[in-house]
């Protein structure tokens, strides 16, 4: 199709929108697709009968901000992170794939941005409160009390980055909240 032939639709604001979402979301389990991934494929007759799981309306999208960020900002293996995801959108009826995005984009590059600083935000909090942590002793030689000092470091490590991730979460949650009602607001106008 040339220039000339175009569509006169695909000029409208609506249909550029509408062509971004499907290009954005394309790698997300969708509907149609989720029997293709290899956790969720277990799900897949159960969550086609559910259809918030696949709504866009803010009321399936909020929640889906909220939790999302709580989980992708906790220190868990990717799997992990998809798992509980999917099963946070069944209990709490919110957007599946916007659960399973956010800990996509946390893992492909970002992580451990993320992870240090929610650290320093669990870290700090930790101090606030007035328990302290402990950082990891130098071990220069192997000793039987190496791996329980790597064990409690891991641990209060873990802990640490998860409580920040407690306090981070909700907050980006609601920036990202904010955002999608002032455009899902604004675009309802148009329409």
């Amino acid at each position: 199709m040339n220039k000339k032939q175009r569509n006169p639709d695909d000029k409208n604001s609506k249909f550029k929108r509408i062509r971004f979402v499907k290009k954005f979301l394309r790698h997300m389990p969708r509907k149609s697709s989720i029997h293709k991934y290899p956790v969720l494929n277990k799900f897949a007759h159960a969550a086609r009968k559910r259809s918030y799981l696949w709504s866009f309306r803010i009321s399936e999208v909020v929640p889906a901000f909220y939790i999302g960020w709580i989980i992708t900002l906790t220190p868990l293996p990717y799997v992990v992170h998809i798992i509980i995801a999917f099963f946070a959108a069944l209990m709490c009826r919110a957007n599946v794939a916007i659960l399973i995005f956010l800990p996509i984009f946390s893992n492909i590059a970002t992580f451990l941005f993320f992870w240090a600083v929610t650290y320093k935000v669990g870290a700090y909090v930790v101090r606030w409160l007035g328990t302290g942590t402990e950082m990891l002793p130098v071990i220069t030689a192997f000793d039987k009390n190496a791996i329980l000092h790597y064990g409690k470091f891991t641990v209060r490590i873990f802990a640490t980055i998860t409580l920040g991730a407690i306090i981070l979460g909700p907050l980006l949650g609601a920036i990202c909240s904010v955002i999608y009602r002032y455009y899902a607001k604004k675009y309802a106008r148009k329409a």
